[in-house]
Order: structure tokens, then sequence, then C-alpha cells
């Protein structure tokens, strides 16, 4: 769950700062909406997030199993890809 949620924040976080960058604007006629005002205040609010990486020293953190499969080593595809099946 904490991974996920970083991993939203961590995307987010990039999304933000990547298109700060951006010289273009988008310019609309009229009033914004409620519903965009709400959204960019959520997304204001966002840049005050502060992670904190001791839940990873945290005992039940520590106590959570692994229960990957390894995938042992296979030949990826055939040599030649367009010979015939068989050859």
């Amino acid at each position: 769950m904490g991974a996920l949620v970083a991993a939203i924040v961590a995307g987010l976080g990039w999304w933000v700062w990547g298109s700060a960058g951006s010289s273009a604007t988008i310019s609309t006629s009229g009033a914004t909406s409620p519903m965009s005002q709400q959204i960019l205040s959520t997304l204001g609010q966002l840049h005050t997030i502060k992670l904190d990486p001791g839940i990873f020293k945290d005992p039940v953190f520590m106590s959570l199993t692994d229960f990957g499969v390894s995938i042992p080593p296979q030949q990826a595809g055939r040599r030649n890809p367009f010979a015939p099946v068989g050859k």
C-alpha cells in the first residue's frame, strides 16, 4: 500500500515538475469551474507532502514476506524469426 502511494506521489511530482519548464500556456475564455479550482488546489497541496523513510525500518514492514517467483533464464526467440517454423 505504501509503495503504491509512493509511486503515485512520485508520478505526480514528475508530471508537475516536468511540466513546470514548459513555456506553453492554455488560455480559456470565461471563468474557471469550481471543479477546476478544487483540482488546482489539491495539486498545490501535493507539494507539501513529505514522506517518512522510517517506515522501511518499521518491524511490521520488515516482517513482510516476498512471494516472488524466480523465472529461470530461457532462450529468447529463434535465430531467424522470419524462417519457416521448424527450420
